[in-house]
């Protein structure tokens, strides 16, 4: 299985667990997850490989194909297939300690990526959720385009009904107000999405004690670009994919994607952005500074 290499792997954490990215010569990159105590139940296990030999079954998987779940004694660990890039929370924490920086209109762009690749999947599986849309899931890719892992854990997480405020605390997970326990369906992802956008217009990761409380000050109240048009589009968008009026304005990322374009500039106009995107990414990604002679701008989904 996976070898560590002559330096010690970095560890992450979050409310899944313990991350950490290995290479294995059969399989590349690898992420091992050891999961937290409450997604180590045998019920748990049992959702996780159903799902992850579900996706593992899909031609082309593009959600990092899970190599294989070991258990040992109570722990469980996942060992999935990383996509190359840097994930979203490490370019959040980037940006929150001023260590890298993006202006407003390569924020947009960022959120474009993001929005695009969920509104993808929706696409592809209509029938399908991702449930655990959490900055950690989203990798950013050397051209500017956004992988999603995590797709694993949905089932899982609703199987422990849970309040969503519980599973905002325990997991970053958002979702919307509902009369009974939290769905995880597309509509759940939308929300999720939201909260992820949120968080780029902020600069850095939601805290716990953000959502749901104080989520919609902090959408009335973002100003992006200085731009008074764009920045009151981009709160109308975060207020319908929040869902923050009780309506169900997106009902998946597909609705949230085709009004999102009306946020951004013309297509003719993004091309620097694009560029300063992806040179951070790759500045993150620990390669040399890049310049726009040897980056080409990402292809995008009309």
């Amino acid at each position: 299985m996976a070898r560590e290499t002559d330096q010690t792997p970095s560890v992450t954490e979050d409310g899944f667990g313990a991350r950490t990215i290995t290479f294995d010569p059969q399989h590349g990159r690898i992420e091992r997850l050891d999961l937290t105590p409450t997604l180590c139940s045998p019920a748990s296990e049992q959702a996780i490989r159903i799902r992850a030999a579900y996706h593992n079954s899909i031609e082309d998987n593009p959600f990092g194909r899970v190599v294989r779940l070991a258990r040992t004694g109570d722990a469980l660990s996942v060992f999935s297939k990383a996509p190359a890039g840097v994930p979203l929370s490490e370019l959040l924490a980037g940006l929150e300690f001023k260590t890298i920086s993006l202006s407003g209109e390569e924020l947009l762009e960022l959120a474009s990526s993001i929005v695009t690749a969920l509104a993808a999947m929706h696409e592809r599986m209509p029938a399908l959720a991702h449930g655990a849309l959490t900055p950690a899931h989203i990798v950013l890719q050397r051209d500017g385009s956004t992988a999603l892992t995590g797709v694993i854990y949905g089932d899982a997480l609703q199987a422990l009904q849970r309040s969503r405020e519980h599973l905002w605390r325990d997991f970053g997970i958002a979702l919307p107000t509902s009369a009974s326990a939290p769905r995880f369906d597309q509509r759940g992802d939308v929300t999720q999405l939201g909260a992820v956008v949120l968080a780029v217009t902020q600069r850095r990761g939601l805290r716990r004690d953000e959502f749901p409380k104080h989520t919609h000050e902090m959408a009335m109240a973002v100003t992006v670009t200085g731009n008074p048009i764009t920045d009151s589009k981009l709160r109308t968008w975060l207020q319908d994919a929040l869902q923050l009026h009780g309506r169900v304005t997106f009902a998946s990322a597909i609705d949230a994607a085709r009004a999102f374009r009306e946020v951004l500039p013309p297509e003719a106009e993004r091309t620097l952005e694009a560029l300063a995107l992806q040179t951070v990414i790759r500045q993150l990604c620990g390669e040399p500074d890049a310049t726009s002679a040897d980056i080409l701008p990402r292809q995008r989904a009309s």
